[in-house]
């Protein structure tokens, strides 16, 4: 089945292109970030993206527009309200925005990008474990020296197969922990296999002091990093946002590449949480992932699709 093109930008995280320039960030954002920079937090406030501590392996490449992503499948065991996946949900396979026929396939074209690392997301893709595995194995033949992430809700994850994920060739995973009510079993059983691991989760708005126990939590497991997005709204979820309670204000429009906004209550959630995080000196390493660095990256993997500068080819001195 060919992926629609709606569907394939998705998978890129690209809308169509627009001319008019992002908006500023409004004052509370503002002064919320020159106060985080003061107490020593790092990053790029331009495009409103902070960090207390390290940046996940996976993170580093990425920022330097030299990631790939891959969609297993946007089946799901969870159906959480904040989830912008597009509906239907299909079992279908996409490699950077490209529809993929086959394991093989979606290898070759990674290949032909020549990534530094991977993403591997759904969706579930432990829903299709051996299917995972295999990807992960062409991957890793395709790319030996390339970092591989998965990204998971962990509620399939078990000793056995977090060792097989570990054999094939995965590096770290991104868990998902507010699909399950922030319940750090997951983590607790992953980090003896993946102590790089990261939880990588929305800020939703109303959970600040939920969110501060997960980071407590996590600190006391030994985690490293914890990942904070916006809560994102688009046409396939809004609705469903504002039934939960979770949208209580309009939010605004996409930035430059985007096919959704974010909650300005979730960024500043989020930007109050690294606040916390340095005020209590946490180890873990928090880092607000935001629509301003999301925008940043889909114009370069757009740019790399058409025909601009890709991913450059990585030499023996990297």
């Amino acid at each position: 089945m060919k992926l629609s093109e709606t569907t394939q930008r998705y998978a890129l995280g690209l809308a169509r292109p627009r001319s008019s320039s992002p908006a500023p960030a409004d004052r509370q954002a503002q002064a919320l970030m020159a106060k985080l920079l003061s107490m020593g937090a790092a990053g790029w406030p331009e495009r409103m993206t902070l960090r207390t501590g390290d940046l996940p392996a996976g993170c580093v490449p990425c920022l330097k527009g030299r990631a790939s992503s891959v969609s297993l499948t946007t089946l799901c065991n969870r159906d959480c309200a904040f989830c912008f996946n597009p509906l239907p949900r299909l079992d279908d396979l996409s490699v950077h925005g490209r529809a993929a026929r086959s394991n093989v396939e979606a290898g070759r074209i990674l290949a032909s990008l020549a990534p530094a690392s991977v993403g591997i997301s759904g969706g579930e893709p432990l829903l299709r474990p051996e299917k995972t595995l295999r990807l992960v194995r062409e991957v890793r033949r395709r790319l030996p020296r390339a970092w591989i992430d998965l990204y998971t809700n962990g509620d399939l994850l078990t000793r056995d197969l977090l060792g097989r994920l570990k054999a094939s060739g995965v590096g770290s995973l991104r868990v998902n922990l507010a699909a399950s009510g922030y319940a750090t079993r997951p983590v607790d059983l992953a980090l003896p296999y993946f102590p790089d691991l990261a939880v990588e989760i929305p800020a939703l708005p109303g959970h600040e002091a939920r969110l501060r126990t997960l980071m407590t939590r996590l600190e006391r497991l030994g985690a490293r990093h914890l990942i904070l997005h916006e809560l994102f709204c688009s046409g396939q979820n809004a609705e469903r946002l504002r039934k939960a309670g979770l949208l209580r204000s309009a939010p605004p429009p996409p930035l430059s590449g985007l096919t959704w906004s974010g909650s300005r209550e979730s960024a500043a959630t989020c930007l109050r949480l690294l606040g916390w995080a340095l005020e209590r000196r946490l180890s873990l390493g928090v880092y607000f992932c935001s629509t301003g660095t999301q925008s940043w990256i889909a114009e370069k993997a757009l740019r790399s699709r058409q025909g601009g500068r890709p991913c450059r080819k990585r030499t023996a001195r990297d």
